[in-house]
């Protein structure tokens, strides 16, 4: 009977929920470009402070950019020089994410626009129905109204989880290609004292640089799952284990760099990313165990719902 306004509610619901959720992200997303910004300037200023020319840094493989700022391993590297390469490899991930956030902010602006008179819209409908069901059977058409708001929002969040679900399953997906390019590289820690050294030996194969390209691309993806994360009622336990892996590429560049000095056969490396995986299967599990909460919950108003219909 009302079949058609409780569709156009249940839209500008969902409208409204989704606007809620841009304005949380775009909130977030502008917070990180300004500390992004910051930390833009402040690694090109260590860089050009050491008198690296950064434009020139930037064509470089990762395996070049090593050899130019340290030179061979045999000789004395100063902690300037170390800094250097830790801001070098720090820039170029601050570059990307940058770019990567821009993008997204333009994105989403667009996307807002088609939500921003949902609230008036629900309000006037809701107002309409709440009339119309008075007129019919008073409290209980009232309180089925009340259950069904309930459980459209039980909804919406059900959707959010499996939404964050699936990006926290992309995440683990590219941190195993980072692991199987590290596990190509596990043999360069070897030092040949009659060959080219660590270095020449190093520049030979590919490895890095793909290992480097996939924690740009995990990267990207882990700033990704933290905007789907908004919104959804989610514990302060998990917020916390989010905001732990939040500088992954830090991590994994400083054990890189220590690598490089110990010849550890990039144990470091690999120590960081199993560690940061570990984390985003605690939080995806989490979010098994809200979803089987959030379908229960969904099942029993759907349930009571029926029931007042019955008694009708």
């Amino acid at each position: 009977m009302h079949s058609e306004i409780n569709e156009k509610i249940e839209q500008t619901q969902r409208g409204i929920v989704r606007l809620h959720k841009l304005d949380s992200i775009l909130k977030q997303l502008e917070l990180e470009q300004e500390n992004l910004r910051q930390k833009e300037s402040e690694l090109k200023g260590i860089l050009e402070k050491e008198s690296y020319d950064v434009e020139k840094l930037e064509h470089m493989s990762i395996a070049s950019v090593f050899y130019s700022i340290l030179g061979n391993l045999d000789e004395h590297v100063d902690k300037e020089r170390r800094e250097a390469l830790a801001a070098k490899l720090r820039y170029d991930q601050v570059v990307k994410d940058l770019e990567d956030g821009k993008y997204q902010i333009s994105k989403l602006i667009l996307e807002r626009l088609n939500y921003v008179d949902c609230q008036k819209e629900y309000d006037r409908l809701c107002t309409q129905k709440k009339e119309e069901l008075l007129q019919e059977n008073g409290e209980t058409a009232k309180r089925i109204f009340e259950l069904t708001d309930k459980l459209n929002l039980s909804k919406f969040n059900l959707e959010e989880i499996r939404e964050a679900t699936s990006a926290g399953n992309e995440v683990l997906d590219s941190l195993n290609i980072v692991l199987s390019s590290l596990a190509s590289a596990e043999g360069w820690g070897t030092w040949d004292l009659l060959g080219g050294g660590f270095i020449s030996d190093l520049a030979k194969h590919s490895h890095i640089d793909d290992a480097k390209a996939e924690v740009e691309d995990t990267q990207r993806l882990i700033r990704k799952f933290k905007t789907e994360l908004t919104d959804i009622r989610i514990s302060s336990e998990i917020v916390m284990e989010i905001d732990g892996f939040a500088k992954f590429a830090d991590f994994f560049f400083d054990g890189l760099i220590a690598d490089w000095f110990m010849q550890s056969q990039i144990n470091e490396s690999q120590r960081n990313v199993e560690s940061v995986k570990s984390q985003v299967v605690s939080i995806v599990s989490k979010f098994e165990h809200m979803k089987d909460h959030e379908l229960a919950n969904i099942e029993r108003l759907e349930a009571e719902i029926n029931e007042l219909i019955v008694k009708a």
